[in-house]
């Protein structure tokens, strides 16, 4: 072992990455994590690096990004390829799949808008919900 770079444990690890501890034991079952070196006491051993490489699956995921997409990435790195053609291609991926979801919410928007607005004036306060759960939603198209 090199002095402290081989030698944070799992806490110390996932406290300075942001996440928890199981975070980091899945992240290793995927294979997003290299195995850790292990102590004589059997406790995982973490090198610094460690912390960079959670950190950047965390914010891989924040952009949208799956765990298997981030592994492609990490994989490329980890046999010395760039990998910034594949997180543009996977970013230009996302940006499409992001249009499409905001159509389908613009969509959804409007029919929940007219929706309220005739719920609204046909239901007197005093008149209960109709429908078998609730005519509002069921009202939707």
């Amino acid at each position: 072992m090199r002095g402290n770079e081989d030698s944070l444990k799992v806490g110390a690890v996932a406290k300075a990455a942001g996440v928890g501890v199981q975070a980091l034991h899945y992240y290793e079952r995927l294979g997003l994590l290299p195995k850790p070196k292990r102590s004589a006491a059997n406790y995982r051993l973490y090198s610094s690096e460690a912390i960079r490489r959670v950190r950047f699956i965390k914010k891989a995921q924040a952009v949208g990004l799956t765990l298997e997409e981030t592994k492609e990435i990490l994989d490329l790195k980890d046999r010395g390829r760039a990998p910034c053609r594949k997180v543009a291609e996977l970013g230009e991926k996302h940006l499409r799949e992001i249009e499409v979801r905001l159509t389908q919410l613009r969509g959804y928007r409007r029919a929940l808008e007219q929706a309220l607005g005739a719920w609204t004036k046909e239901n007197a306060p005093e008149r209960k919900c109709a429908g078998e759960f609730c005519d509002l939603i069921e009202r939707l198209p």
